[in-house]
């Protein structure tokens, strides 16, 4: 998992400065990460009643490509990545807010919306995909440096489908597609000597505002999805990002690896102000490589999350909390131009107690597990 020394094929996204150490002309990764992911609500509502509520996502391919051209000192690399979000998560049983609205109604105060004959889903998906393109040069036999740019692209679809005939009401869907753009500055450093490697790289701010498509909105919502409406705009920048490594071996064959990841959140600007209630997140990583034979390769890596949030920027629609994460992988070079990675991580998430909500409290919790497969090719 810490992979941001890396002179491997995948230096392209995680170490671009290190691409100078190519051995061959051509250097190109095809991956794929299928995602298992859980969102749990469990809300007290300010009458008592309690309620689980449970988002599920599953993700069968998250794709990326990764590719560079080596000659001499220069490196050419471009890519094509997942660069936020990248999922669709649904809640079968809706949200808290959907019950608040029956539990504090005069007609069907105390009940669920379930309670009477009602029922809410909610479904959104999230994508930001990424096209980078830059080039490194080796300054000298310790010292190489890389300037690239990456465009993002952000589109979000949120869709509700609510049955409120029981109420008087009808049945209400909302359907809304999100989209904007922005560009990211990136540079890189890679500095080597003898068996150890030091890396970093920092991506800029992207100033990015979100746009709402708003195809359908019935009154019966319109109150409580106010930032849905159609032409409004959100703010939803990705902030400054700086990565740290070093990769050390230890004997021929063995190799470990120590990263720390910063992101900028609070310089960001993001909706509703929530960068106000934000402080920087921070991210400890560390992992191993073991070359088993020539062709095979075993590795494992844990990374630690501390997401800077607090009471006020948590919703139950951003439930972002600090996590750890384990994980291991192989490696089998079936030829002498192609390697096939396998890898997988499980991560496991703090639970957040207490979150105050206008209609009680949530408590959030997440579960996330991933399989990723790829193959580097190299002539």
């Amino acid at each position: 998992m810490a992979r941001d020394a890396s002179t491997a094929v995948d230096a392209i996204y995680t170490n671009p400065a290190g691409t100078t150490e190519f051995k061959k002309t051509w250097n190109v990764s095809l991956n794929s990460q299928t995602v298992w992911q859980k969102r749990i609500i469990n809300t007290t509502f300010a009458t008592g009643t309690e309620k689980e509520y449970v988002g599920e996502a599953f993700v069968p391919s998250m794709p990326s490509f990764l590719a560079a051209w080596h000659h001499n000192n220069v490196t050419v690399s471009g890519a094509f990545t997942i660069a936020g979000g990248g999922g669709t998560v649904t809640y079968d049983d809706g949200l808290p807010m959907f019950d608040a609205f029956t539990l504090s109604n005069p007609l069907t105060k105390g009940m669920l919306l379930s309670d009477v004959g009602g029922s809410a889903e909610l479904e959104g998906s999230s994508y930001i995909f990424g096209w980078t393109l830059g080039s490194a040069y080796r300054f000298n036999d310790y010292i190489s440096g890389y300037v690239g740019a990456r465009f993002n692209y952000a589109t979000n679809n949120y869709k509700v489908k609510a049955d409120l005939s029981k109420l008087g009401m009808g049945e209400a869907e909302m359907d809304v597609d999100q989209t904007g753009y922005g560009v990211t500055p990136i540079l890189s450093m890679d500095v080597r000597y003898k068996r150890l490697t030091v890396a970093a790289k920092f991506e800029y701010r992207t100033r990015m505002e979100l746009e709402n498509d708003t195809k359908k909105m019935p009154k019966q919502l319109a109150a409580s999805f106010p930032n849905y409406a159609d032409g409004v705009k959100t703010d939803a920048d990705m902030p400054s990002y700086l990565s740290l490594g070093a990769q050390f071996e230890f004997v021929q064959g063995v190799r470990g690896a120590l990263g720390y990841h910063r992101f900028f959140d609070a310089a960001a600007n993001y909706a509703n102000g929530g960068d106000k209630y934000l402080e920087s997140t921070n991210e400890m990583l560390v992992g191993f490589e073991w070359d088993i034979i020539s062709r095979l390769t075993l590795s494992a890596g844990a990374q630690s999350s501390r997401i800077g949030v607090s009471d006020k920027y948590l919703t139950e629609m951003n439930m972002n909390v600090d996590a750890n994460s384990y994980g291991g992988g192989i490696a089998f070079k079936a030829t002498d131009w192609m390697k096939i990675n396998l890898g997988y991580f499980h991560s496991f998430y703090y639970e957040w107690k207490g979150d105050k909500e206008a209609y009680g409290k949530n408590n959030y919790d997440r579960e996330n597990q991933m399989v990723g497969i790829g193959v580097d090719l190299t002539f």
